[in-house]
């Protein structure tokens, strides 16, 4: 029973024999606390500015490591928390230390994250939205959509028109069907209505202008008020095209042009 007492007087003042410990843990909390905010604000950074996270290695202190690892570097040379973290690293005393490529595309993706959840908010507080759509081939010759929202956002002070680019979707049928069926599925992903759907915009391709099975007359099927109207830049691009081929001299400038 005295014991007891004396283990309550003790936790009520503080003073268990484990209190040391607690508050080594504690400092410990802090300063990985402190480190992950400075890593974040670095990625944010980074990211805002659309410049390359890495170099030729991943290694601090050492030649061409990267513009992440070097802003990593120059916050150690003014920020006590930083520098005692590459202090840790440098004298092997931690494994972990959240400066990897891991944790900064896991950064990356949950930064993305946000702020897709927060364009997608503003479409839905518009609640009536217009989808434009354009396909392209990338790197490995895979044909991607990429899915662009417009609305009117109402979220500002000065309401305004916006267009909020979402996601690729990866197209494999490209046929008015399939490429109406990724766009039906990614809204739905995306918890989007069709039926809020007032307006769509797509190249002067047939199978996304068709009449009868392109993408757009799909889209009325479904929504009638999905009002379409072609892509005015595509339009230019063929109104252009139409030129210089009914231009003799524009024939021969842009031939020369190719076979150099």
């Amino acid at each position: 029973m005295s014991k007891w007492i004396e283990s309550e007087i003790r936790l009520r003042l503080n003073e268990t024999i484990d209190k040391s410990v607690e508050d080594q843990i504690k400092k410990e909390k802090v300063h990985w606390k402190g480190v992950l905010e400075r890593i974040i604000e670095a990625v944010k950074t980074l990211a805002k500015n659309n410049l390359a996270f890495r170099g030729d290695n991943e290694k601090i202190y050492q030649k061409n490591n990267g513009i992440f690892l070097s802003i990593i570097e120059m916050m150690a040379k003014h920020d006590p928390t930083m520098r005692e973290h590459l202090r840790r690293i440098s004298n092997g005393e931690i494994h972990y230390h959240y400066l990897g490529h891991n944790i900064q595309n896991e950064l990356i993706q949950m930064l993305a994250n946000e702020v897709k959840s927060a364009m997608i908010r503003r479409i839905k507080d518009a609640k009536y939205f217009a989808v434009i759509l354009d396909c392209t081939p990338d790197i490995s010759h895979m044909e991607q959509m990429s899915l662009v929202i417009r609305c009117v956002d109402v979220s500002t002070t000065t309401i305004q028109v916006e267009e909020f680019f979402l996601q690729f979707l990866k197209v494999e049928d490209t046929t008015g069907s399939g490429l109406f069926e990724e766009l039906e599925e990614g809204l739905v992903t995306l918890q989007l209505d069709i039926g809020d759907c007032r307006g769509q915009g797509y190249d002067n391709g047939s199978n996304m202008k068709g009449k009868r099975k392109g993408v757009q007359k799909r889209l009325l099927d479904k929504n009638p008020r999905a009002f379409y109207m072609p892509c005015g830049c595509h339009s230019l691009n063929l109104v252009l095209c139409d030129m210089a081929n009914s231009c003799n001299k524009a024939i021969s400038f842009f031939g020369v042009l190719q076979r150099i």
